[in-house]
Order: C-alpha cells, then sequence, then structure tokens
C-alpha cells in the first residue's frame, strides 16, 4: 500500500463558533475537487465507449485501500463479464470462476483514472440549479489517441455536499466517451482480498504488548492474525501489505503543540515547515501533546472538507497563535479565537483518509519500539 503519515496540511481551530458557508462556484471549484479526493469511500457506476467497445461496470472504492469492481465489456455480438479487486499493488482477477493475481492495473483503480482525467488547466464554470455544472480540457488520450486535442470534460458537482455526482469525457460528438456518476459517499466499506494469502512476521519481544498491538490493527481496519511465541508474537496480515506498511502501522507519531514566540530571542527553538524550509517559526513553550488527548475522531463538515476532531481532557486557554509539529516537522500555524476556553480541536488538513487514520491510530494507540522479522509465507 505504501502510504505514510504525511503531513502537507492547513490547521485550523474551530472554538465551537458555527460560520455559515456560502458557496462561491467560481473560485471553490478546486477546493471541491480537493475535497473528493480526502472522503472516505464512494460508490460509482462506470461507462465508457470507444470505437469498437462498450464497457459498463459497478464498483466500490475505498480510497487510500483497495476497491471491487465487476461488469461486462461489450465487442460486436460479444459480451465478456469481468470483476476485480484492486489492493494495494495486487490486483485480483476472476476469470472462469477462479481468482488469478497480477500486479494492480488500472481496471481496478478508478482513483487513477479521475485523477488523470481531471488533469487540466482550469474548470469553466457553466450553470447552477440541484448542482453546479463545469466544462473542461479532459486528458483521455486512450479514448481516441488521434484526437486527444479535441476532448472534452464535464464535472457536475453537488449543491448540497459540493462533491462531484458525474464526470463526463469524451470528443464533442459523443462517439466515445467516458462517464463515471457517483453516489453512497463515506460509507464504512472494507475491500478484502478474495483469496487469503498471509504475510507473517516474528515481532520480537513484543509479548507484553500483544494488547496495544491488536488495538493499533483495529483502529486501522488491518486483517491480521496474532499470536504469542514464547518472548516473542507472531503477527500475520494479508500479503498485499509490505514491510514498509508494517512498519509504518507499527509506528508512534509524536505531536506537539506550541506557542508562537514573535522572535528569535523569545523562542526556545526554531523550526521550519515540511514543505518551506527556508521560512522560520520561531517555537515558545509547550502548550499540549499526546497525554492531553482523550479521544480523536474522522469527521466531515457541511461542505465534505475532511478533519481530525481532537478531544482534550479539560478544557485550556491558548494564546493567539499556535504550532503544530509532528515528528520534529512543524506543520502549520494558526491564529485563534482566544475569548473561550478549548477542549476541543478541529485539525483540517490535506491527507487522504488512511492517512488520517495513521495519524489518529498513533495517538489514540502508542507503541513502543517493536523490531519485527519477515519469515516464511503460509497459504490458507
Amino acid at each position: 500500500m505504501k502510504v505514510g503519515i504525511v503531513l502537507r496540511v492547513i490547521f485550523l481551530f474551530n472554538c465551537a463558533r458555527h460560520v455559515l458557508y456560502i458557496p462561491d462556484p467560481e473560485r471553490d471549484i478546486d477546493k471541491w475537487v480537493q475535497n473528493f479526493l480526502q472522503q472516505r469511500s464512494f460508490r460509482y457506476h462506470y461507462t465508457m465507449q470507444t470505437q469498437s467497445v462498450y464497457s459498463e461496470a459497478e464498483g466500490d472504492c475505498v480510497i487510500g485501500r483497495g476497491e471491487h469492481v465487476y461488469g461486462s465489456w461489450h465487442y460486436e455480438d460479444e459480451e465478456l463479464s469481468f470483476e476485480y479487486v484492486g489492493i494495494g499493488d495486487v490486483e485480483y482477477r476472476k476469470e472462469h470462476g477462479m481468482w488469478t493475481e497480477s500486479p494492480r492495473g488500472e481496471e481496478s483503480d478508478i482513483l487513477t483514472q479521475i485523477e488523470r482525467i481531471l488533469e487540466f488547466d482550469a474548470f469553466e464554470f457553466m450553470t447552477s440549479d440541484k448542482r453546479y455544472t463545469y466544462h473542461f480540457k479532459a486528458n483521455i488520450p486512450f479514448l481516441a489517441p488521434g484526437r486527444r486535442k479535441e476532448m472534452i470534460g464535464i464535472i457536475k458537482v453537488s449543491n448540497r455536499n459540493f462533491l462531484p455526482e458525474m464526470i463526463w469525457a469524451g470528443l464533442p460528438d459523443s462517439s466515445v466517451y467516458w462517464k463515471i456518476v457517483f453516489y453512497n459517499y463515506n460509507k464504512r466499506k472494507h475491500i478484502k482480498a478474495p483469496v487469503r494469502v498471509w504475510r507473517n512476521y516474528a515481532l520480537v519481544g513484543a509479548y507484553s504488548h500483544v494488547k496495544t498491538i491488536k488495538r493499533r490493527f483495529e483502529l486501522l481496519d488491518i486483517d491480521y492474525q496474532i499470536k504469542k511465541d514464547g518472548d516473542d508474537v507472531l503477527l500475520s496480515v494479508p500479503h498485499y501489505l509490505t514491510n514498509e506498511d508494517i512498519e509504518i502501522a507499527l509506528s508512534t507519531s509524536v505531536l506537539s503543540v506550541y506557542d508562537v514566540a514573535e522572535d528569535k530571542e523569545n523562542a526556545t527553538r526554531v523550526g521550519y515547515l515540511e514543505d518551506n524550509g527556508n521560512v522560520p517559526i520561531f517555537l515558545g513553550n509547550k502548550l499540549l501533546d499526546r497525554d492531553d488527548i482523550k479521544n480523536a475522531k474522522i469527521k466531515f463538515d457541511e461542505v465534505a472538507r475532511s478533519y481530525i476532531e481532537f478531544s482534550l481532557h479539560k478544557k485550556q486557554d491558548f494564546p493567539s497563535e499556535i504550532a503544530f509539529e509532528v515528528d520534529s516537522v512543524v506543520h502549520g500555524t494558526v491564529r485563534l479565537d482566544t475569548t473561550k476556553k478549548i477542549d476541543r480541536i478541529k485539525l483540517y488538513t490535506d491527507m487522504r483518509y488512511y492517512n488520517m487514520q495513521l495519524l489518529r491510530a498513533s495517538l489514540l494507540q502508542p507503541l513502543p519500539k517493536i523490531v519485527f522479522k519477515p519469515i516464511v509465507e503460509e497459504r490458507n
């Protein structure tokens, strides 16, 4: 799966003060598309017409985790059914009632297709009724390679949750096209491999941490089997998870919140933003760390922006500006409304949902440094 806790974020405090959102379709479409990529999951109906082939499918996509899609290809008088499950870098295809495994392709990766189609210069706002409609220059050359420059796109965004309802791309005469309709956003779904193959690890000297290791994997919604073996622990996970995935799943991030000092003389140390190492952030006193966090939940607001809501053990006063640091890297600063004490923090981020799950699991169930060693695979 190869996803880490990558934080390129904007942190906002919400002190229970509601601000009415007034959409601006000319300005906000880029934000709405970005919000789409941060959803947990969606269901879709897909159709594609080329000069010789018509395809139709239904699918479930859990962003950052996997996808299950099934449908049919139509070529002249022939119809061929298909079913794919894609997880991480692995793809399973059902043929003649049997599942075969191969490196993951785009047949089971609708998100990659969507991102490629939306690689363009700008959206052109057209109309608004029950949805906002935009035209754009579509990037979808495989439909008609010789006419790629003629391709156009249409995206329709709901005026209720500001998420895409439909994306269409193709030639202006509709002789070839690609279309996807979205629905059932953020249902709790779990994509499972149709063939159970385990990757096995020995967690060295982890006998006393079995309960906390179990909770960590449950928070991450990762399938696992675990048993004790002397002072060690034997961990089995689906084989599409790599050594890097396991290292990330077992790691614990350090979250700290600091007062922002006015200058270097009043700072306890200097930090730098992850995406801009030339801008120093003067950090003052540490205000919060993981021990101050009572709970953390991943939520979506009224405009489908994802955030982590941290509940603190007690209400606290905060200074006018604070900085967030994760694993010794400053990821954002924000000015606060200091008229009341705060016991909840809304952390807005451009992380995708699974990366937020990783951060949440790390904070709610910390683990000591665990040494793990791969062992021979077993097949059930």
